[in-house]
């Protein structure tokens, strides 16, 4: 009985393998390898270090929650990203007071390229943003909010290239 019920497992194990899956996501066995391009800022209005920031957070992320390893020269999947809005502005004015809180919004265009599979490209903006206390300097923060703003922005991006959602 322990050999057919190994067996079965066996059977069950390679049935499950005909697509890479874990945490919810799903890769072809086909697509091994991934570049991130470097990240523009079309509109030079993010801080100087942001769009290398957001770059790290994107390879980390595919890097930690993948299997896929980076290769610059013949890639299967291509991120191309652009910083198309990075703003802070006031959101809650108060009288005699310009504003209660300020708000920190991010927008990224991902183009997503599939070279395996030309039908699984695509084209999508990604928005962002955290509130914080206006009476606040946002150069005090800021790393601390384009950090949380990435990991958002970075878990999105990830979930629509390999969940399909």
């Amino acid at each position: 009985m322990r050999g057919h019920a190994c067996f079965c497992l066996g059977l069950l194990m390679l049935g499950l393998g005909a697509c890479y899956s874990f945490k919810g996501i799903s890769i072809d066995p086909e697509t091994n390898a991934f570049r991130v391009e470097p990240v523009e800022d079309v509109f030079y209005k993010a801080p100087a270090s942001y769009p290398v920031e957001f770059y790290e957070s994107l390879v980390l992320k595919i890097r930690k929650d993948s299997r896929l390893v980076m290769n610059n020269s013949q890639p299967d999947i291509v991120f191309k990203c652009k910083v198309t809005q990075f703003e802070v502005a006031s959101q809650a004015p108060r009288p005699d007071v310009s504003s209660a809180i300020n708000r920190c919004t991010v927008i990224i265009q991902v183009e997503f390229q599939n070279n395996k599979d030309e039908k699984k490209n695509w084209k999508q903006d990604f928005s962002r943003y955290v509130d914080f206390d206006a009476a606040i300097n946002f150069s005090t923060i800021q790393q601390q909010l384009t950090k949380e703003i990435n990991d958002l922005l970075v878990e999105d991006i990830f979930n629509k290239a390999f969940t399909d959602w």
